[in-house]
């Protein structure tokens, strides 16, 4: 994979789809998952909900290693984190 461009969308496809590097899709999509965790922290105001669900606005409160209470008007909900994106206002 040292040959793509940044632009190379057609060779990382085919690189994605080659049965042989399942195992480092695996690698590739945790370290995208703690790095979307890492955008959170205690006290920041986030949205949540599926993408065509209603969504819910709130601050999280506490972590896990999967997922946030977000505390939203009283109720508290766990939420995973790729289900979350932070509030910029």
């Amino acid at each position: 994979m040292s040959d793509l461009k940044f632009n190379d969308l057609p060779k990382i496809l085919k690189w994605i789809k080659e049965p042989s590097h399942s195992e480092h899709l695996f690698i590739i999509e945790q370290t995208l998952k703690s790095v979307k965790a890492d955008q959170f922290k205690v006290g920041t105001k986030v949205t949540f909900g599926r993408a065509n669900g209603q969504k819910r606005m709130g601050i999280i409160e506490k972590f896990g290693r999967v997922k946030a209470v977000v505390n939203c008007n009283g109720a508290k909900w766990r939420v995973p984190f790729d289900l979350m994106s932070v509030v910029t206002e």
